[in-house]
C-alpha cells in the first residue's frame, strides 16, 4: 500500500498539526506565540505548510510511478493508498481561536473546523488516489482523544478550564465525521488511538470499539501491537476483538511480542507466531482474522535511526508474506 510518509524535521509546516492544517477547506490559519490560531489569511507558515503537502503528494506520485510494475493489473477496489491525518477532536484541542482558547471550547468553531477538515481531506485526497488507481484509506490520528474525554486538555491559563467532553458524542461524531468522508469518495476510514496509560487521561475503549445506535462504524482500528500483547488493558484486548468480530481492520503497530524489527528466518517465524497467538486471543480465525490485519512498524522504528525506515518496511512485510503459510 502506498502511503505518505511524515517528515515533521522541516518544522511547523511539515509537521503533523501543520500538514493536517494545510489541507483545510477555506479555513485560513496563521502561528501564535503557543501555536496554530484561526486567522483572517493564511499566514507565511502556514503557506508553507501547503507548499510542503504538495510537493509531499507530487514526490508520491513520482515514487509510485517508478516503482509500480507497469504490467500489473491493479484496481482502486484491491490497492490502498494510506494518508494519516490528524482527527478532528485532537485537531480542535490544539487549535486556538483568535481569542486564545482552544476551538474545542467552542461549538461552532469546532464544527467549522471539522467541515473544512473533512471537504478538504476527501477532496485532495480521493484526486490523488484516483491518479495512483487506489482507493483511499484514511487514518484518523487521535493522540488528544483521552485528553479531550478526560477534561484535561491544557488551556490557556488554569483560569480557562476546558470541560470534558461526554463519551457518547465523541463516538458519535467520529462515526458521522467517516461518513461524510466516505461519502466524498474515501475508501475506508481507520481510528489511530494511544494506549491510555497517563494517568490524567485513561483510555475509554467504548468510544472507539462499537458504534452508537443508529451510526455505521468507523472501518477499523490502529492500536499498538504491544499494548495488545501484554495484556495491560482487558479493555483494550476487548475492543480489538470487536473490531475483528464485526469483520473491521485492525492495523497493529510494531510486532507483538517483537522488541525490534525481525532479520533472520526464526525471528520472521516467532513474530508470525505471536501474531497468530494474538488473534487466538482475541477469539479471531487464523484465516480470516489475518485477512483483516494490517501490520506497520511503530514510529520509533522508523526514526530512531537504530534501523533505517526500508528496513523496518521489509522487515514488517516479511512477516506479513510467512504469515499465510505458516498459519496452515
Amino acid at each position: 500500500m502506498p502511503f505518505l510518509p511524515e517528515l515533521g524535521d522541516r518544522g511547523l509546516g511539515g509537521q503533523q498539526v501543520g500538514r493536517t492544517l494545510a489541507m483545510l477547506a477555506d479555513l485560513p490559519v496563521d502561528i501564535s506565540t503557543r501555536g496554530w490560531r484561526l486567522a483572517r489569511s493564511p499566514g507565511r507558515l502556514a503557506r508553507t505548510a501547503s507548499d510542503l503537502l504538495d510537493r509531499d503528494l507530487d514526490a508520491l506520485e513520482e515514487a509510485d510511478e517508478s516503482a509500480r510494475d507497469p504490467e500489473a493489473a491493479h484496481t482502486p477496489a484491491d490497492r490502498r493508498l494510506v494518508i494519516r491525518v490528524l482527527g478532528p477532536w485532537s485537531l480542535a484541542a490544539q487549535l486556538e481561536l483568535p481569542g486564545g482558547l482552544p476551538v474545542l471550547t467552542d461549538p461552532g468553531a469546532r464544527r467549522d473546523l471539522a467541515e473544512a477538515l473533512a471537504e478538504g481531506v476527501a477532496d485532495r485526497i480521493t484526486r490523488l488516489a484516483e491518479r495512483l488507481g487506489a482507493g483511499p484509506r484514511i487514518v484518523l490520528d487521535e493522540p488528544m482523544l483521552w485528553h479531550v474525554a478526560a477534561g484535561t486538555v491544557t488551556g490557556p491559563s488554569r483560569f480557562d478550564p476546558i470541560r470534558a467532553v461526554p463519551e457518547d458524542r465523541l463516538s458519535q461524531s467520529l462515526c458521522r465525521f467517516a461518513d461524510v468522508l466516505r461519502r466524498n469518495g474515501v475508501s475506508e476510514v481507520l481510528l489511530r488511538v494511544p494506549a491510555g496509560t497517563d494517568q490524567e487521561a485513561p483510555a475509554r475503549w467504548s468510544v472507539v470499539s462499537e458504534a452508537p445506535r443508529g451510526e455505521t462504524p468507523l472501518d477499523g482500528l490502529c492500536v499498538p501491537a504491544e499494548l495488545l500483547h501484554s495484556g495491560r488493558s482487558h479493555a483494550a484486548l476487548d475492543a480489538a476483538g470487536t473490531v475483528l468480530g464485526a469483520g473491521r481492520i485492525l492495523q497493529l503497530e510494531g510486532l507483538p511480542g517483537t522488541p525490534r524489527p525481525p532479520r533472520s528466518g526464526p525471528e520472521v517465524e516467532r513474530a508470525v507466531s505471536a501474531v497468530l497467538a494474538l488473534l487466538e486471543r482475541l477469539s479471531a480465525p487464523r484465516h480470516s482474522g489475518l485477512g483483516q490485519l494490517v501490520l506497520t512498524p511503530t514510529v520509533d522504528e522508523m526514526t530512531s535511526g537504530r534501523t533505517t525506515p526500508m528496513e523496518a518496511l521489509a522487515s514488517v512485510r516479511r512477516v506479513a508474506e510467512a504469515a499465510p503459510r505458516l498459519a496452515e
